[in-house]
């Protein structure tokens, strides 16, 4: 609202719904503001987050397999391919076979961007830190990631 030169910004704060006590709406309301922050950062560079996992182990990894990306960043095969296929069309990996084995490695567009990536990384940590406090990120992390394996053994 505006009174003359002055300008008052009345904050609301978000009221809590019927379904905030249920960890399905929840999980899924973090994980929106949380991919928000990290398209924000990967934006920049024209990757989503999933990219930036994928680029990030296949530049430590040169020649890691699609199986191996599959089991270390729990994405199903098919979403590997698509993601490989989109860093292979921006240049910042290859793919090649071996008999039936085929593997992944970055190129030297893919390595130069990995230092701007680990930046993005940490501009998202330092972001989550400010609002959550750094205690509460690692905290909050480690419950989330041991109820994902958990939860993710009987499927």
């Amino acid at each position: 609202m505006t009174k003359g030169n002055s300008v008052t910004v009345v904050e609301e704060e978000k009221t809590t719904t019927r379904f905030n006590a249920c960890l399905l709406f929840s999980a899924n309301a973090l994980a929106r503001a949380i991919t928000a922050i990290g398209d924000e950062e990967f934006g920049r560079f024209g990757l989503c987050y999933s990219h930036a996992y994928l680029l990030c182990e296949v530049v430590s990894q040169p020649g890691i397999s699609p199986s191996q990306l599959s089991e270390t960043l729990y994405l199903t095969p098919s979403t590997i391919t698509r993601l490989v296929e989109k860093l292979e069309q921006k240049r910042l990996v290859r793919r090649e076979s071996e008999g039936k084995k085929t593997l992944i490695f970055p190129t030297e567009e893919g390595e130069a961007l990995q230092p701007a990536v680990s930046e993005a990384w940490d501009r998202v940590g330092e972001r989550y830190s400010q609002v959550l406090g750094e205690p509460n990120v690692c905290q909050l992390t480690q419950q989330v990631f041991k109820a994902a394996q958990a939860l993710g053994e009987g499927i």
